[in-house]
């Protein structure tokens, strides 16, 4: 597997994610335009046709799974966040001096 095909691809992809801001709008007939894109953008830089397929079975079903991701992101907050009320967040200064305590001390 070639991993500058790999790097090239996942970074192509996450750059054309971005360039489409809703990622809801991109449907089969998109993604198939994208992979061909993707491969034309590859083979600008060096990379072979056959690079990409060595290294993904399904590029279509790898955009469209990277596409996906980046729905599932602006749909639903971060594990690690907490939504919290203006009048707990006195509580939550707290537990953060206790964890700075703990650390420094």
């Amino acid at each position: 597997m070639s991993k500058r095909a790999v790097e090239f691809v996942e970074t192509w992809v996450e750059d054309k994610i971005e360039e489409m801001g809703d990622p809801a709008k991109a449907d089969r007939a998109r993604v198939k335009a994208l992979a061909a894109q993707c491969v034309k953008a590859a083979r600008d830089k060096g990379i072979s046709e056959s690079e990409i397929n060595d290294a993904f079975d399904d590029l279509a079903a790898f955009i469209t799974g990277e596409i996906e991701e980046a729905r599932n992101k602006k749909t639903r907050p971060d594990e690690g966040m907490m939504m919290v009320d203006r009048d707990d967040e006195r509580v939550i200064e707290e537990a953060e001096d206790d964890a700075k305590n703990d650390k420094n001390g």
